[in-house]
């Protein structure tokens, strides 16, 4: 592998969308795309495409996504729909209001006359900036949709509590696609165990299992054999919803993700933070809180490849406390974080949180020859996009279940796999930033900067480049 950018004799940027001119390039003469693999990676991209628009589908996976959830958390799942703005997944019976909002009589007032009652948040970190407020049983959300907009007219910062999807809403069925290599030619294997950029992976964890490539060996793990992202394990059950021996929806995807940004920063120290169950959801609490934890761990980069659009189109609150928080902590401390997040499946304009954020580096997904990808979320609040069909990296051990695919697949030891979404455009985003940042010897936002300086821009998309070849 060529020497880092802006290492001797090694210009950094010198071909547009390119950043790191063709080393890439050796990973599909390697690996091979046969017509299987082009096969399901384009199953995958149609299903990511027709699921905005297939009533019936959806249907059938949001009640997968609720039943799954219900089984594991015992807190059911509504899908809401409105006219203002996106359906949206939410934690039945519950409000999500600031504390300084909480803290005005006549607020407390009106949402206890109505029957709402406080409870712990379930993050210590939140636990003085945010309140969560349960209703009771009889209360649809619906009606709490309404007491939440009249929240909002008085002025006051309200949400129900979001679920932030991965799959199977906004991921396709068909999963990965197996793909047979024993090594990458003249590619150092990267551990993720190093003391290069600290980049965080905030996911569904990662395999306990240690593979016998050396690939993310170094990544710690922490298991308690509890299956909630509330623990402090970062390991992926695999299979939990339903234990039947078979993957689950989102098993392997925090695996995945960490292998892309092993992929571009072989120097990267990774570590994983478990904030969605397999089933591949989580509120927003989950993974605001291992956002927090993650930074005051002392991540420089965080990776999000997940995401929710909101009722009304309005900021995740849990999130957005979360980023204050952050930001506090940067100041405290004098450091800073630089936090990247998938732009999302939706293959609209409306905003996904929290790619959203102004603080917060958006990706898009493109084709392999860096055109729009039909899937994925769009607009003036995505900043960049690369490749995000058909993308090579590390999986899990097991078989696919047949209840999500009608073509299921086994994976075996050391597993390599194929799989498209903007779930696996932001992780090549993170390493790239990675990867500068450690050749240079500046910050993640310094590197950021320079990586963008690098890209072509395309509406709604921001700066595209090409990274690791798709499909």
């Amino acid at each position: 592998m060529s020497e880092l950018p802006g290492g001797p004799g090694r210009p950094f940027g010198g071909n547009p969308g390119r950043p790191f001119g063709d080393e890439y390039d050796n990973l599909r003469a390697a690996t091979g795309i046969d017509a299987h693999v082009r096969q399901r990676v384009q199953k995958q991209v149609t299903e990511l495409t027709q699921r905005r628009t297939d009533d019936r589908r959806r249907r059938n996976l949001v009640g997968a996504v609720q039943s799954r959830w219900a089984g594991t958390r015992h807190v059911p799942i509504d899908l809401v729909t409105t006219t203002e703005g996106p359906d949206s997944l939410v934690l039945r019976g519950e409000i999500l209001l600031r504390q300084t909002s909480w803290d005005d009589a006549r607020v407390r007032a009106y949402v206890e006359g109505r029957g709402l009652r406080r409870v712990d948040v379930g993050c210590e970190a939140l636990e003085s900036r945010l309140v969560r407020l349960v209703a009771p049983e009889t209360m649809t959300s619906r009606q709490l949709d309404d007491i939440v907009a009249e929240l909002r007219d008085r002025g006051h910062a309200a949400s129900l509590t979001h679920v932030t999807p991965l799959q199977p809403v906004i991921k396709p069925c068909s999963s990965v696609a197996a793909t047979a290599i024993e090594a990458f030619p003249d590619y150092p294997v990267s551990s993720g165990d190093s003391d290069g950029v600290k980049v965080a992976i905030v996911d569904t964890g990662i395999d306990a299992r240690t593979r016998t490539d050396g690939w993310l060996a170094g990544i710690p793990r922490s298991s308690d054999d509890t299956t909630t992202p509330e623990d402090d394990s970062n390991v992926d059950p695999l299979d939990v919803d339903p234990l039947d021996g078979l993957l689950d929806f989102s098993a392997g995807h925090g695996t995945f993700v960490s292998g892309i940004v092993a992929q571009v920063a072989p120097g990267a120290d990774i570590t994983v933070y478990r904030a969605l169950t397999t089933a591949g959801t989580g509120s927003e609490i989950d993974v605001a809180c291992a956002l927090i934890h993650a930074v005051r761990d002392g991540a420089q980069i965080v990776n999000l490849s997940l995401g929710t659009q909101t009722l009304s189109n309005q900021p995740a609150l849990a999130l957005a406390v979360a980023l204050e928080v952050i930001a506090e902590h940067e100041r405290d401390t004098s450091t800073e974080t630089l936090i990247v997040a998938a732009a999302g499946n939706f293959g609209d304009t409306v905003p996904t949180w929290p790619a959203a954020f102004r603080r917060v580096v958006s990706v898009g997904s493109l084709t392999s020859d860096l055109r729009p990808s039909t899937f994925s979320s769009r607009g003036w609040w995505v900043d960049c996009s690369t490749v995000g069909e058909g993308i090579l990296s590390t999986y899990v051990e097991g078989a696919q279940s047949p209840a999500f695919t009608d073509d299921p697949e086994t994976f075996g030891p050391n597993a390599f796999a194929r799989w498209s979404g903007t779930s696996f455009a932001a992780p090549q985003v993170t390493g790239a930033i990675a990867r500068i940042a450690q050749a240079q010897g500046i910050s993640a936002r310094q590197a950021y900067i320079a990586l963008l300086a690098t890209g072509r821009p395309l509406p709604d998309f921001g700066q595209t480049f090409s990274i690791l070849p798709g499909v």
